[in-house]
């Protein structure tokens, strides 16, 4: 069962606190889980963002419905060294090597229905689940407090997506970008020639492969086999850089209490309300 907690609806002081308490005994109750409205973007703003409406159970990530996703996870503390820094060339191989491995999944994998064959084949969304955020600011002893640390965490986030970018825009190149951009061109062609004609311009420089690529799950922010240290919430802007979001969570937080529990969930929910406000900004392209 998932709980999806919009936090912009507007309830009773005391409904909402039932609701909470409720949530926090439930935590570690399987299969229940809390969830939050999560919009799905793509790394490309041509495409636009789509709202969330189904959960992919195997990675409990907010999806639109009849959606499918090759689900491809890189582990960051496989590619850290002995004094607990990254090793950035091995990562950006792994990355590239899980941008090759969705792209062969949609051309092997078998659907169920016409529209999951539909989104395939016009999407072709991948899901590159990033893990151990709060593990490589662990191995690094990086203060999880320091403002300094989120920065120098966003870089790193930047620096995924850009590489995960990069390959499918290759792939673009050589096999053709995905017919989202086919679909969304459509509606431009309304408003005439010279805009059609920035729009082609625009995609033949733009445009990638797979609609959608990187997922990271806020519960990554702290490290594994630990009880989650509070601290380390300040590292949750990262989130900023996802197309996609999981709520998996691998940590210990049974010493925390439902206040805390609480306060996640809102400073989660207030990234992921300013990242989607913000991609309503055109970006030039």
């Amino acid at each position: 069962m998932f709980f999806v907690v919009d936090l912009d609806k507007e309830a009773s002081v005391q409904h909402s606190a039932r609701v909470w308490e409720h949530l926090w005994a439930m935590r570690d109750l399987a299969p229940v889980r809390a969830m939050l409205p999560t919009p799905v973007s793509s790394p490309c703003p041509l495409l636009p963002g789509e709202a969330a409406g189904a959960v992919l159970v195997a990675s409990l990530m907010p999806v639109p419905g009849e959606s499918v996703w090759a689900p491809v996870e890189v582990e960051l503390t496989r590619y850290l060294d002995a004094a607990g820094q990254l090793r950035l060339a091995l990562l950006d191989a792994a990355l590239r090597a899980a941008v090759d491995s969705g792209e062969q999944w949609h051309d092997t994998s078998q659907w169920c229905s016409a529209s999951q064959r539909h989104d395939s084949r016009v999407n072709r969304r991948l899901s590159v689940f990033v893990r151990g955020w709060g593990d490589v600011v662990a191995a690094g002893q990086y203060d999880p407090a320091s403002l300094s640390t989120l920065r120098n965490l966003q870089r790193l986030a930047g620096h995924v997506v850009t590489v995960l970018t990069d390959r499918s825009r290759a792939l673009a190149a050589l096999k053709g970008y995905c017919p989202a951009y086919d679909i969304a061109g459509a509606q431009v062609r309304e408003h005439g020639s010279e805009m059609n004609e920035r729009w082609q311009r625009a995609v033949g420089n733009n445009a990638i492969r797979h609609r959608n690529l990187l997922t990271l799950s806020p519960w990554d922010v702290f490290p594994r086999g630990h009880p989650a240290d509070y601290r380390y919430t300040n590292l949750l802007p990262v989130l900023d850089c996802a197309n996609s979001v999981s709520f998996r969570r691998d940590v210990d937080i049974c010493h925390w209490n439902v206040k805390e529990f609480k306060g996640f969930f809102e400073r989660v929910s207030a990234i992921l309300r300013c990242s989607g406000e913000t991609r309503l900004i055109a970006k030039q392209v």
